[in-house]
């Protein structure tokens, strides 16, 4: 599990060469997580060449807050973002969730939604494959995201474990990335909030394959919204199988499988 574990599309969105000085962005909550995540390292904020995020400054849902995390260099085997985390630090795990990228990624561009319990910085931090840390954040506001009870409470557990697994990059040129959907059925219970919450249950890793090698992992919590969906970039290359696997807190396993033919796609 995430270390919630360290600590108990793209809308009218404002990257962090936007936002205001002094915006609470590089608070004294920033500086205790920072070194508990990172030590003395150097986290860099001059990002916009590195990575961007894109976030609602107002969420309409809490409990469903798009995230669009857009990279602005091609995932290279000599340079190429390794990690990707999402902090939020005002909710109950602030870490919670960290991206594994390699260079079959071919970007490491990510979409996802997120909880926001209260209004706080949400943050992107790339650590790339020399050691370099680059963070965009933005303040966002909403509360009760992480509180909320599953949609229909219960009667989410009826569709557990169901997995789509999608490529509609129909267009990309060759040796360019696809971009692939990877949507799972699951209540993402928190264990927090209301009288009598249901025990704490949610997808703690995502994996992903493309011809048997490792494009993307994921270690999160309850921090991904209810039915978790995960937008991410893959090398085709000449084709091959495509696969995600995934493993939540109860030990359930489930896995989609997708044969991608570029030449078949691309003809669409």
């Amino acid at each position: 599990m995430l270390r919630a574990v360290l600590y108990c599309v793209l809308l009218s969105l404002v990257p962090l060469s936007q936002v205001a000085a002094g915006d609470d962005i590089d608070g004294r909550e920033w500086d205790s997580l920072r070194r508990l995540a990172f030590g003395d390292r150097p986290v860099r904020t001059d990002s916009g060449n590195v990575v961007e995020l894109f976030v609602r400054e107002q969420a309409d849902d809490a409990a469903f807050v798009p995230i669009l995390i857009r990279t602005r260099m091609e995932q290279q085997p000599d340079r190429f973002i390794r990690y990707l985390w999402l902090v939020i630090d005002n909710n109950p795990s602030p870490f919670g969730s960290r991206f594994t990228l390699t260079p079959d990624s071919g970007r490491a561009d990510i979409e996802t939604r997120v909880r926001l319990e209260s209004a706080s910085p949400v943050r992107v931090i790339a650590e790339l494959n020399d050691g370099t840390l680059w963070m965009a954040a933005k303040k966002v506001f909403g509360a009760g995201g992480c509180s909320s009870a599953a949609t229909k409470d219960l009667r989410a557990m009826r569709n557990i474990g169901k997995v789509k697994l999608t490529v509609d990059e129909q267009f990309a040129d060759e040796g360019e990335p696809f971009v692939a959907d990877l949507k799972v059925s699951h209540p993402q219970f928190s264990g927090i909030g209301g009288d009598d919450p249901e025990p704490a249950r949610f997808i703690r890793e995502v994996r992903v394959f493309y011809r048997e090698k490792i494009v993307l992992s994921a270690e999160l919590d309850f921090t991904i919204s209810e039915n978790p969906s995960f937008r991410f970039y893959f090398l085709p290359g000449a084709g091959g199988e495509l696969r995600a696997e995934m493993v939540d807190t109860a030990d359930l396993r489930v896995e989609a499988k997708l044969q991608i033919d570029p030449g078949k796609l691309r003809a669409q």
